[in-house]
């Protein structure tokens, strides 16, 4: 069974060399609900008719708790006391009253804990007598920085923060892993007990030109506090790819390891660096072009390893020599056990197109939770997959959607483009659509946001939903990084998902 909102919209794009077709449109529509104006939903807490059984006795156990709490912390400031949890700042612990759903055994589930508002106790495992903004707030108080949510539209792929313990408690003083309750059945084991990402959930503008802003997961469905896919509407997540349809097909309740429905319990949540150090360790990988030897026609790997490459630590320069050789020994190298490791990939605008590729095709192999977590580019750049687009993209006829394509061609050290503007036109009488293509020249950056502000503006009088924010880029792989850059530096605030071919752009005119 399937919720609505965004369970039906929140589907990663899949860890391959590229962007798929289908996953960008995904991303695309996922911007629409992350970004446009919050619709809040209602706060049924029961819509499915699932409340387990004892809630409400529950409900009073937490409330008497919350006052007991109230009276014995009075005046200690280093403990927090809020509806449904305490948190301990000397301890660095938060403890939660929660209780069982009715989820029977081998019951496909997406979330460990939900708030008590939420209508998704038919997938959920615990239902929590605390806001989610006030676990946030609690796990803040014990001295833990929330990080940044999985965000495709931002080309964020990888949930950023530190890492938190979750165990149970029941009434018999027992207490084990959260990950125990949970089996992946891809693999018959329990869910790898890795802890969770203090990602904290997103929030936006309570309504359209509001300045006052609403935490999402306390006020729009699902209402996650634990999520066990990525989703930027939750405080915590797995820190690993865990696209939300994958999880729903292959999560289910422990059957060996049953807690009757409606029990009582608490949930502690504890740093997983028990010293405070933090796990998440930043890397910068800055790559300049190398020296080609004149008459010299190297490609592939060779060209590669000219290229010059200085992997960062802070200010400490990790690789021995400017190889990427000596980049990846340097990564091979570092503790992964106790470090999550953010790479940012920055390129020189000397390097090519075609070497930009290559390099690329390396890294999409390195970027995982094993590897090295690929960060988004700063401002202005282009993000690493860009360089691995999408095969399908390039076949009109069976794409999905149609992307902006943009032709670039560069003369006397001038850049210069053509824009295709694609059209599925459904003439009358007929019964398939026909494709339809509009050129124009763009001289320049100035001209080519001209002509997307004039489409978008056109679009909105028309009543119509917008272009996907994509743009396909066609260019010669000599073409250099900073070109191309510059080209698109107007675009990218609204367009950041680029897919770069090399070479000119098929005839396959419609």
């Amino acid at each position: 069974m399937r919720g609505n909102g965004e369970a039906q919209l929140m589907t990663r794009v899949p860890r391959s060399s590229g962007y798929s077709a289908a996953g960008v449109l995904r991303l695309w529509l996922l911007a629409l609900l992350i970004l446009g104006p919050l619709a809040l939903s209602g706060r049924s807490g029961d819509a499915q008719g699932l409340t387990p059984e004892g809630h409400l006795r529950n409900r009073q156990l937490a409330a008497e708790a919350h006052e007991t709490n109230l009276r014995r912390y009075t005046n200690n400031p280093a403990m927090l006391v809020l509806p449904g949890l305490v948190a301990d700042r000397n301890s660095k612990r938060v403890e939660v009253c929660v209780e069982r759903t009715r989820l029977g055994p081998e019951s496909p589930c997406e979330f460990t804990v939900i708030a008590e508002t939420s209508d998704h106790g038919y997938e959920s495992l615990l239902i929590a007598f605390a806001k989610p903004s006030d676990v946030h707030r609690a796990i803040e108080f014990i001295g833990l920085k929330p990080g940044v949510p999985w965000n495709p539209g931002a080309n964020r792929f990888w949930a950023r923060g530190e890492r938190l313990i979750l165990s149970l408690v029941g009434a018999d003083g027992r207490r084990f892993r959260l990950e125990q309750l949970l089996l992946d059945r891809r693999i018959g084991r329990t869910l790898r007990e890795e802890g969770f990402v203090f990602t904290g959930s997103l929030t936006l503008p309570a309504a359209q030109g509001s300045q006052a802003r609403v935490y999402v997961a306390d006020e729009s469905q699902p209402m996650s506090i634990v999520s066990l896919y990525n989703s930027p509407h939750s405080v915590l997540q797995v820190p690993y790819t865990a696209p939300q349809g994958e999880v729903y097909e292959s999560t289910i309740v422990n059957p060996e390891h049953r807690l009757p429905e409606g029990v009582l319990l608490s949930l502690i949540l504890e740093s997983a660096s028990p010293d405070g150090a933090p796990r998440i360790k930043d890397l910068v990988l800055r790559v300049r072009a190398g020296v080609v030897v004149p008459g010299e026609a190297l490609t592939g790997v060779a060209r590669l390893n000219l290229l010059n490459l200085e992997l960062k630590d802070g200010a400490k320069v990790l690789n021995a020599a400017p190889s990427l050789l000596t980049v990846l020994e340097s990564l091979a190298r570092l503790d992964r056990k106790q470090q999550d490791c953010y790479l940012t990939v920055m390129l020189a605008d000397d390097v090519e197109l075609g070497d930009a590729q290559q390099l690329a095709r390396v890294l999409s192999t390195i970027d995982s939770d094993r590897g090295v977590r690929i960060e988004p580019p700063p401002a202005g750049e282009l993000y690493y997959r860009a360089f691995t687009p999408d095969p399908g993209l390039l076949d009109r006829k069976a794409r999905i959607y149609h992307p902006w394509e943009l032709s670039l061609v560069e003369r006397n050290g001038q850049v210069a483009g053509t824009l295709h503007r694609i059209e599925s036109v459904w003439k009358e009488g007929s019964t398939v659509s026909q494709l339809q293509a509009t050129e124009v020249t763009v001289s320049g950056p100035e001209e080519f946001q001209r002509a997307l502000d004039r489409e978008a503006e056109t679009t909105r009088r028309a009543g119509l939903r917008a272009r996907p924010p994509v743009i396909m880029v066609f260019a010669a792989p000599t073409l250099r990084y900073g070109a191309l850059r510059k080209f698109l530096a107007l675009a990218l605030p609204t367009h950041p998902a680029v897919h770069v071919y090399l070479g000119g752009r098929p005839g396959d005119s419609p």
